[in-house]
């Protein structure tokens, strides 16, 4: 089992495992890490040009925090070796071992000091927003496809700086580009779990379909998941959420498309110098 940790995170894989003519890799990362999160494969032949291979999530120990993922690794001539490394990327970061065996190397006895232009992430709040089966697709327009995505009971907010529900008004219109790429724009009401007034939240952002999703979707296919990337803004006059008038969010999650649910993680944005 090879590990390397940077920044507190922590990656452990091994060997891949060949099972019914397939390398597969099982990779794990935490703590503080979730399935929302992403691990990819680095990998390269000979040395030659590196390509990515995305995993997915599978199972998360309640313990630890660590959450696995897993990946199959591509097929190679016997003639050629193939070098892989996993990379993570959490909570806007990146954790990558280099191409070298980072566990190896020496850790630095005085972590390096940000420089005052790289932000500092802090967990908001996970939302989970969920939606009607009807989505009102518009078909193809000069503008692309147009979803309406309407919200439904059962949405919350859980984290550190905001809890509460999220109200069953509200949606999102999203505008789905030729090249499978959604430009989406919701609003939607938080009911905090403190003080009556409400909190009005607007997103916008991006949600992936993939090359081919501007076809599928023309045809009335969804696919199972994508990733989306948000910019969250927030609106209050709740007294005690008044500072949330003044963020601005950072979103990294996924859309799944099976049960019609947006689930990501909201971050704050700070220069070191607000740290």
């Amino acid at each position: 089992m090879r590990e390397f940790t940077d920044r507190g995170v922590t990656l452990r894989w091994s060997e891949a495992i060949n099972a019914d003519g397939l390398n597969r890799v099982l990779v794990e990362a935490g703590p503080a890490v979730s399935s929302h999160d992403t691990v990819r494969l680095i990998c390269s032949e000979n040395g030659g040009p590196e390509r990515a291979i995305r995993g997915w999530p599978v199972l998360r120990d309640p313990q630890t925090g660590f959450q696995q993922f897993a990946a199959i690794l591509p097929s190679v001539i016997q003639e050629k070796s193939l070098s892989w490394r996993p990379v993570l990327t959490s909570g806007g970061r990146e954790y990558d071992p280099g191409p070298e065996e980072a566990p190896e190397a020496a850790p630095s006895p005085t972590p390096a000091k940000p420089s005052a232009q790289s932000p500092v992430l802090e967990h908001v709040a996970k939302f989970v927003v969920p939606f009607t089966s009807n989505f009102s697709p518009s078909g193809e327009t000069p503008d692309g496809i147009w979803l309406h995505f309407a919200i439904k009971e059962g949405g919350t907010v859980e984290g550190p700086h905001l809890k509460g529900t999220i109200e069953p008004i509200g949606g999102d219109w999203m505008r789905v580009r030729s090249d499978g790429v959604g430009l989406l724009h919701a609003k939607a009401l938080i009911k905090p779990s403190t003080g009556n007034a409400p909190i009005l939240f607007e997103d916008t952002g991006v949600c992936d379909f993939g090359p081919d999703g501007y076809a599928a979707l023309a045809k009335g296919n969804l696919p199972a998941s994508a990733p989306v990337r948000l910019a969250p803004r927030y609106l209050t006059s709740n007294p005690h959420y008044s500072w949330m008038n003044r963020l601005q969010g950072f979103g990294i999650g996924e859309a799944s498309l099976s049960d019609i649910t947006l689930r990501f993680d909201v971050y704050s944005a700070k220069g070191t110098s607000d740290a």
